[in-house]
């Protein structure tokens, strides 16, 4: 399991560096942007399936 962790945290680390490398500041704004708005679309999503589970409704 630590083994896992580690590969993901690695994976991630290399794609920050990859895209800090590739990309320009625009193009960086641009990404976090994506990033933040799907982290937030996760979150709702994990919040509705939480109600839904705890409303007894399994899908």
């Amino acid at each position: 399991m630590i083994g896992r962790l580690f590969r993901l945290a690695l994976l991630c680390l290399v794609l920050v560096m990859v895209v800090r490398w590739l990309l320009n500041r625009r193009q960086r704004a641009t990404v976090h942007e994506f990033i933040h708005t799907l982290a937030i679309a996760l979150l709702v999503s994990g919040v509705l399936f939480l109600g839904l589970a705890l409303a007894g409704i399994r899908l």
